[in-house]
């Protein structure tokens, strides 16, 4: 976490767009029957357009559409999240706190809940470096939001997300542990109830 952040940055930068590249835009926006007018408005805020094209203005205002999006919609915007923070340098979004607190979970994939679980398996190897770079950037750019040892935790899932896509491939929803199935509701409402933070200096 020594490196220069914006060889940091130029490296997700290239990553994210080389891994996402043949991502296909998503059949539905959220599998949710449970949103509120405001969350649907953040959610759809995105139907339509494709994800090198997501602003960080559009993140910041959004930030919540992270929890409501479908499983393919999560997939296919994600990158569009991390790229608009790394071309503006802004990270004062939670929706990246909120990317991190998905990533800080036990290394026991029995106990994935059933909102990360048919999500972040769905990436592809490259996918998951790809995420892996942008995680190294934002580690050198925001030291403390890893507190402890979550770096090392969060790192540690995506190393294990990576073997196990290896190992098996694509885990379809009927692969996955009993407790991930699709989700209809959003994961602890602590994760998207944190007070926003502010432009850095």
């Amino acid at each position: 976490m020594t490196d220069n952040p914006r060889t940091l940055a130029e490296t997700a930068l290239t990553l994210i767009d080389d891994a996402f590249a043949g991502r296909m835009p998503p059949p539905a926006m959220s599998d949710s029957l449970q949103l509120s007018d405001v969350e649907y408005d953040e959610v759809m805020s995105f139907e339509g357009k494709k994800w090198p094209d997501v602003a960080f203005d559009q993140v910041e205002k959004n930030a919540d559409a992270v929890f409501w999006f479908a499983p393919e919609a999560f997939c296919y915007y994600l990158p569009g999240f991390l790229d608009a923070g790394l071309k503006a340098d802004r990270r004062d979004s939670n929706a990246y706190d909120a990317l991190i607190g998905m990533l800080d979970r036990s290394p026991e994939p029995d106990y994935w809940d059933d909102f990360f679980a048919p999500r972040w398996t769905l990436l592809s190897v490259a996918e998951i470096e790809a995420v892996r770079a942008w995680l190294r950037w934002f580690a050198a750019v925001e030291p403390g939001v890893f507190r402890g040892n979550t770096f090392e935790r969060v790192d540690g899932t995506l190393t294990l997300l990576r073997r196990r896509r290896e190992e098996h491939g694509l885990l379809m929803p009927i692969d996955l542990p009993t407790r991930a199935r699709p989700a209809t509701c959003a994961p602890d409402a602590r994760l998207r109830r944190s007070p926003r933070r502010s432009n850095p200096a």
